[in-house]
């Protein structure tokens, strides 16, 4: 998949996802972005993590919003058969509100994210690669984290 093809994938699902994201709960989203590999794709975590790391104008950059790039980004692998895992944490620093952040992580790493950048994150909910919610707190839960 070339960067053409993952931008408009994106993109289309970050649209329909602004939308519905007011209307439909969480685990339904992840439930309907859920997909079967369709094709396998080991190059896709690389071609994905290039186009996530890009900057520019629209469509050179991926969507802003955690939530509607993280759920394209799960509806991505999933489809190529990479078996990745959806991830919402919470954090609160000194005199700041909380903040929320969405994410995605596909062979034991976040996809488009540092590691560094999520420690400070307590982990709240995860979704595996069927689109079931799983415990954080489980052995199999996310490394480095703290389940809230």
């Amino acid at each position: 998949m070339g960067t053409a093809g993952i931008a408009f994938r994106l993109w289309i699902w970050a649209a329909a996802l602004r939308v519905l994201k007011h209307v439909v709960p969480l685990p339904t989203l992840v439930r309907m972005m859920h997909a079967a590999p369709t094709r396998v794709g080991p190059r896709a975590t690389d071609a994905l993590e290039r186009y996530l790391h890009a900057s520019g104008r629209f469509p050179r950059r991926p969507p802003g919003n955690c939530l509607e790039r993280s759920l394209g980004v799960y509806r991505l692998l999933g489809q190529a058969g990479v078996s990745p895992q959806l991830l919402v944490g919470m954090r609160r620093l000194p005199s700041q509100p909380i903040e929320g952040h969405v994410w995605v992580r596909a062979g034991g790493r976040p996809i488009g994210e540092t590691a560094e950048s999520l420690n400070e994150f307590q982990l709240t909910a995860m979704f595996d690669e069927h689109g079931r919610r799983s415990d954080p707190a489980s052995p199999t839960g996310d490394r480095g984290l703290r389940p809230a």
